[in-house]
């Protein structure tokens, strides 16, 4: 049984240009939530961690992608290949399964996971509250996002000429990743593996945020940044130069969905329209809408020509 009313969700099904943001239930309701858990969370792939930072004998059903451990509750998703799709040829190059995790932070947030992932998936406000990002990344800067074929959604953002990497003054402190692409080392990737890991790929450090929700209006955020075993072990590596860039954005983004968050909480929420900037938001939106008619993991929706994140 879909836990919102098709009449509600319908607006957020128009095509591209014509569709709405999710109603308000989805973010506040106990009922909506206690539903994802079921059929988002446990009939699904999520994420658990590393798989060398875990010790695990589980009757689950887990599969291993580039060193993270995903675990299938119900038992009876998909196969993992599936679900991972296309995304395996994007992440290949920079040999995830190799990296070591040189720095952590936990954060938890007063919003709803998919108001985290709406936040990650768009740079239409990083102009208004990412001074530091925008000094490092053109905020409209990366072309189309890719068509996903699979659970996942996502696109790149490039790099300003002379930038190394994203850190508060644009160098990097370690050795770009070894197996990159021509190209690869221009660019940063955000990608959303459904539901709850986001990998944002840079030329010489992985970072991921794991969401794992709490309540419909809480979140809590385990951010991880991974380095190669070359530049952790080199004499007096510090990570710094990348967990205190992310560290400022994160807390300038989960600032921004809380404040989200008590706007969907309030009598006077009114939905609005996606901006043609909020292509990867809108497949992320269809991917749930349809998830609550379909009764489980649904693909995202087609791209629309030309759009951007």
């Amino acid at each position: 049984m879909t836990p919102i009313a098709l009449e509600l969700l319908a607006p957020s099904l128009g095509p591209f240009g014509r569709s709405s943001t999710l109603p308000a239930e989805a973010y506040t309701n106990g009922s909506v939530f206690r539903w994802e858990q079921e059929h988002f969370f446990d009939r699904s792939w999520v994420c658990i961690g590393r798989a060398d930072g875990l010790e695990y004998a589980s009757p689950q059903r887990v599969a291993e992608w580039h060193g993270w451990l995903f675990a299938n509750a119900s038992g009876d998703a998909p196969p993992f290949e599936e679900h991972a799709g296309n995304l395996e040829d994007l992440v290949r190059n920079h040999g995830c399964e190799e990296l070591v995790v040189a720095a952590g932070h936990d954060y938890q947030i007063a919003a709803n996971w998919k108001i985290l992932a709406e936040n990650y998936h768009e740079c239409y406000h990083c102009s208004s509250i990412h001074p530091e990002l925008c000094e490092v990344s053109p905020p409209t800067s990366g072309g189309d996002n890719l068509e996903p074929e699979g659970a996942w959604i996502g696109g790149p953002m490039d790099l300003y000429e002379g930038v190394q990497t994203m850190s508060l003054d644009g160098k990097s402190h370690a050795p770009n990743l070894s197996r990159l692409a021509e190209g690869q080392n221009r660019t940063v990737y955000y990608f959303q593996l459904f539901p709850n890991l986001l990998i944002s790929l840079h030329p010489d450090y992985v970072m991921t945020h794991r969401l794992l929700p709490l309540a419909p209006d809480c979140t809590a955020v385990e951010c991880e940044w991974l380095f190669s075993r070359e530049a952790v072990e080199q004499g007096g590596f510090d990570p710094s130069y990348a967990t205190d860039f992310w560290d400022v954005t994160n807390r300038q983004d989960w600032h921004a969905c809380e404040a989200v968050q008590r706007g969907v909480s309030s009598r006077g929420y009114r939905r609005g329209p996606l901006s043609p900037r909020e292509d990867a938001v809108y497949q992320l939106i269809t991917m749930v809408a349809n998830g609550y008619l379909e009764g489980g993991v649904a693909r995202p929706a087609s791209r629309a020509p030309g759009a951007r994140r």
